[in-house]
């Protein structure tokens, strides 16, 4: 009488269903890891006294899908005059650059200012862009161990 073995496909399927299980933990790992890179690369991209590169976080997406660094959602700065501004707002200036608020002309007995800013606008840093054009490689490391384990997993070898 002539039979099959599936005892070799029955592990397979065992391994595959936990391979799916696993495998969103396993990737949100391998996105941190990226994440933390990027994030230690732009701050230190970013000059000053260390306020801006505080705002900056990473966050991955709902899906684990992607990694960015991006300024902390919800977080305010305060000016002297007790106006409150996004630090994303204050980033975007900082990495884009901004105009130059206009000087306000009022003349006082024949004096009349004559602001002391040549240029049209304050030019950007463009840290994330920076960092965007030297990531090159940078998590294929990360991947290719990723790939490694899926395939021992799946009963390959390493």
């Amino acid at each position: 009488m002539q039979s099959v073995d599936v005892s070799g496909l029955d592990r397979l399927l065992d391994a595959w269903a936990a391979l799916q299980r696993d495998y969103p933990d396993m990737k949100r790992d391998v996105l941190e890891d990226i994440g933390n890179q990027l994030l230690s690369d732009v701050r230190e991209k970013i000059p000053g006294t260390g306020t801006v590169r505080s705002w900056q976080e990473r966050y991955i997406g709902s899906r684990n899908g992607y990694v960015a660094i991006r300024p902390k959602a919800d977080t305010y700065k305060t000016t002297a005059g007790g106006k409150q501004y996004a630090v994303g707002y204050v980033t975007n200036a900082i990495e884009n650059g901004h105009k130059h608020r206009e000087p306000s002309q009022t003349p006082r007995d024949g004096y009349k200012y004559r602001g002391r800013v040549n240029v049209p606008a304050v030019p950007g840093l463009h840290f994330y862009h920076a960092v965007r054009s030297q990531l090159g490689n940078l998590g294929a490391d990360e991947l290719q161990a990723l790939a490694a384990d899926v395939a021992v997993r799946l009963g390959g070898e390493r």
